[in-house]
């Protein structure tokens, strides 16, 4: 058992399974919230516990055995997507020193919280293979765009009137808009993703049909004759969200077919 960084009465963390989820202008606690349809899914049909689940931060603290995992809030997602990356990346390395050495850890993000996962997995098998070869089992993303958001000509007006006023000051969103049009960005991650299936992780790139902010040609990594593998089509607005969502982002959180995509990933539940 692992204590639990999170704040309130979550008290101590079962070690069989990891699963982590993050979202781009969010607080502590609300990966967990989006994604309770998919978390009842896993008890429900793989034999999980909530204790499996755990949360990485977009933020950390400096602690006596090196940088512990903190509450973060919705300007720590403003920061750099490098900054977002490091920040997952400590959470990681903290469950690694932690938990049981045989642990399995299996990655899920959604949007922001997708490409930083990806980025941390990138970062931490190349800086420290020795460590995590044959720990991370699995990275699926949900409507990342981890290719950058290539808004195009018809995006325009969502630029302006969406990322461009909901979130003027963020760096993040300023890069990944930077990164759509760049064919060396593209190039470099279609690297990165073929050096982390080499290195044994499973990787699944979800996007949504429909979704005008993160289409699937910038959230799939996949070769064009397979990407229609990976898009999904759903409802509009997920029925977690418990609201209307005027860009059209984030309906995988609450397609039952994501779910059992991520699940036959993840596998049951393993016996310790």
């Amino acid at each position: 058992m692992v204590d639990d960084w999170l704040p309130g009465p979550s008290g101590q963390h079962g070690w069989a399974a990891e699963d982590r989820a993050g979202l781009f202008m969010s607080r502590t606690g609300e990966a967990l919230r989006q994604f309770d349809g998919f978390l009842r899914y896993l008890e429900s049909n793989f034999g999980y516990v909530r204790g499996d689940i755990l949360e990485v931060s977009y933020h950390s603290e400096v602690a006596a055995d090196g940088r512990r995992p903190a509450p973060y809030e919705p300007r720590h997602c403003e920061l750099s997507l490098k900054e977002g990356t490091l920040q997952v990346s400590h959470s990681l390395r903290w469950y690694r020193a932690r938990l049981p050495d045989d642990t399995i850890y299996h990655l899920i993000g959604y949007s922001l919280g997708g490409v930083a996962l990806f980025g941390a997995a990138a970062l931490l098998t190349e800086a420290e293979p020795d460590r995590w070869r044959g720990r991370l089992g699995s990275l699926t993303t949900l409507s990342a765009p981890l290719f950058g958001a290539d808004l195009g000509v018809e995006g325009d007006l969502l630029a302006a009137l969406g990322f461009g006023a909901l979130f003027p000051q963020s760096q993040a969103i300023r890069e990944l808009i930077a990164r759509g049009s760049s064919p060396e960005h593209r190039a470099r991650i279609e690297r990165q993703a073929e050096r982390l299936r080499a290195f044994g992780i499973q990787l699944q790139t979800l996007a949504d049909a429909e979704d005008v902010v993160v289409t699937p040609a910038d959230a799939i990594i996949a070769p064009p004759g397979e990407r229609e593998r990976y898009v999904l089509s759903g409802p509009r607005v997920p029925a977690s969200l418990g609201g209307r969502n005027p860009f059209g982002h984030g309906p995988l959180l609450g397609n039952t077919l994501a779910w059992v995509r991520m699940a036959r990933l993840i596998g049951p539940r393993e016996t310790r």
